[in-house]
């Protein structure tokens, strides 16, 4: 493939002037992001177009808007791999082993708060440190919930996937996602431009992909490096860019 460099103001204008020249719709075309570009100084100061190498896929265009490797992007990890033990099977002794280890971990921490076991065996964190071990984004629970699941499985031959909440987040964080996903994808719809997400992880990021993935309007794909990617959506129609 011969790739050709593309800038815009945004990396939604980078990939839409890329499939404006090359003459394809978003899923025939092969990116590698050079810079996602950047405001500057105040927003005024200093600002950085977007950057992107892109070509024409050799494959062609796919049936579907979503890839594969979209809807699971959510790879498993070393300890998560086809010999975990998911939550709802994990061991009542080892749950219980988890919370004290988890209870020990929040008292190092200074932070006062009550643990429960759910029924669908998540480890439960209530309390007022709550906004705190929840962090922004949830990047707080989800460090918490790493560390707790290396001291469970450390030296163990079947490793347990624990899974930590904190007053119902995880919910309300999968229904707030799945509104930024219909709301984002009936204005790419409406306006026939392409709309772009802010950094997420992996799972945040296929929940996004398999709410849309059924509407044929539209295109979905993960754009950027390392594990905190954009999700770009795009109309269908090729007339509109």
């Amino acid at each position: 493939m011969e790739y050709k460099e593309f800038e815009g103001k945004t990396l939604d204008e980078a990939i839409t002037s890329a499939m404006r020249e090359i003459g394809v719709q978003f899923e025939e075309l092969d990116i590698q992001v050079i810079s996602e570009g950047s405001k500057g100084l105040f927003g005024i100061m200093g600002n950085k177009d977007a950057k992107i190498l892109a070509a024409r896929n050799p494959n062609g265009r796919t049936e579907k808007s979503v890839t594969k490797k979209d809807l699971h992007e959510q790879r498993p990890t070393s300890e998560e791999t086809a010999h975990t033990v998911r939550g709802k099977d994990i061991d009542q002794a080892v749950l219980e082993k988890a919370k004290e280890e988890l209870k020990e971990v929040l008292r190092l921490m200074n932070i006062e708060s009550e643990i429960s076991i759910r029924e669908d065996n998540t480890l439960e964190i209530t309390g007022d440190g709550s906004g705190l071990i929840i962090g922004k984004r949830g990047q707080t629970l989800d460090a918490l919930q790493l560390i707790l699941r290396r001291i469970i499985n450390k030296g163990s031959e079947a490793p347990v996937r624990i899974n930590l909440d904190s007053e119902g987040y995880r919910k309300r964080h999968i229904e707030y996602l799945k509104d930024i996903a219909i709301k984002m994808g009936q204005e790419a719809r409406h306006t026939g431009r392409s709309v772009s997400l802010e950094k997420m992880n992996p799972h945040d990021r296929r929940i996004i992909h398999i709410t849309l993935k059924d509407d044929e309007r539209i295109s979905t794909k993960s754009v950027g490096d390392g594990i905190y990617k954009k999700v770009m959506i795009f109309p269908k129609k090729a007339s509109k860019y």
